[in-house]
């Protein structure tokens, strides 16, 4: 299976293109990046043959030698790029979050409506093993009372940098300012408003919290009610009282910080037991996500699980690949991360309107 990768930022170098060199059924043939000078000093790393600035020139060029793509571009550039793709029949992985606006996101499920090429957003968490295991302990339990999520980024470069030999881009300055101006609009119009902190706090959460959103979208099913928003500390943080199908209330707690460990976690609390899953920082390889398991009235037990060191990112690659085989069905598919993009729309609006 041919793979062009569009987009060689941070997590194409550090989890897309390393694993899709591992997996026997993948093969690289193309990278895409504006910043051509990176683009193919990563293809010189991994034998990749071919270099592109941009996803018409690859689609152009190498659209009939080419089986599937893993779009990495910012998320206000996805619909443009998606679009294309599955208009010219190529699988389609997509990062998340789908997009920036829902009108982007509406295109896009669109777009694979009419496509028969497969369609998945990379929601990398749905694919660890822990959080598969959690769904089981979740449904043990004899009733639900209280999900709580917990989700604060640290300085993710000051960690990255460390740990990997990252290739820095140099996209021409024209490209970065027209980018820079089209989120900063795509945002204004998402949200409403185009007061500066809740547009910086949108740009952020936009990226950060969507995956707080689907996971808990795959223990709880949809948001039916969004009860309370608060947005605070500069735009850093925000909490939320959501209530799920079946009457489930989660708080959510969401922000991000200046230090340098990562935590996230989702509580699920019952009147007999709680289950935790506690994730590890998405950009360290192979960081085993922890599930922990409370039980017992009179007597308790409790149990830690470590299920497997196996990445989440790889997972999912090859789950991508089985979906396109037609050996499994698409676990995150565009609907859903539109419907995903639409709670953190609502969030946003929600506290526009009472702050207001």
């Amino acid at each position: 299976m041919r793979f062009g990768v569009i987009g060689c930022g941070l997590v194409a170098q550090v989890m897309h293109v390393p694993y899709l060199a591992e997996l026997p059924d993948a093969e690289l043939h193309a990278l895409v990046d504006p910043a051509t000078g990176r683009a193919g000093e990563l293809a010189a790393r991994y034998n990749v043959p071919n270099v592109y600035a941009d996803h018409e020139s690859l689609l152009a060029d190498a659209g009939d030698d080419l089986d599937a793509v893993v779009v990495l571009t910012p998320s206000h550039e996805h619909a443009d790029v998606v679009v294309d793709t599955l208009g010219a029949g190529v699988h389609t992985l997509v990062e998340k979050p789908i997009a920036a606006t829902p009108a982007d996101a509406e295109r896009m499920v669109e777009a694979d409506a009419a496509s028969d090429a497969t369609a998945m957003v990379a929601y990398m968490k749905r694919y660890d093993p822990a959080y598969e295991r959690a769904r089981e302990a979740v449904e043990e339990l004899d009733a639900v009372d209280l999900v709580t999520a917990y989700d604060v980024d640290p300085d993710h470069e000051r960690v990255v940098t460390e740990v990997y030999d990252l290739v820095a881009g140099d996209p021409p300055g024209s490209f970065l300012e027209e980018s820079a101006a089209r989120r900063r609009a795509d945002i204004e119009q998402a949200v409403g408003t185009d007061d500066d902190r809740l547009v910086d706090a949108y740009d952020f959460q936009l990226e950060h919290v969507c995956h707080d959103v689907n996971v808990l979208r795959g223990l709880f099913g949809a948001v039916e009610r969004v009860d309370h928003v608060d947005v605070f500390a500069d735009g850093r943080y925000a909490t939320a009282h959501l209530t799920y199908e079946g009457g489930v209330t989660c708080v959510l707690e969401t922000g991000d910080s200046d230090r340098k460990w990562f935590e996230e976690f989702v509580r699920v609390d019952g009147p007999d037991g709680m289950v935790t899953v506690d994730f590890s920082n998405p950009f360290i390889r192979n960081a085993p996500t922890e599930l922990r398991v409370k039980r017992g009235r009179e007597e308790l037990t409790e149990t830690v699980r470590t299920p497997s060191y196996e990445e989440p990112f790889k997972r999912e690659l090859a789950h991508f690949l089985r979906c396109i085989e037609g050996e499994a069905a698409v676990r995150t598919p565009f609907a859903e991360a539109r419907d995903d993009l639409d709670v953190i729309v609502d969030l946003f609006r929600h506290y526009r309107d009472a702050d207001g």
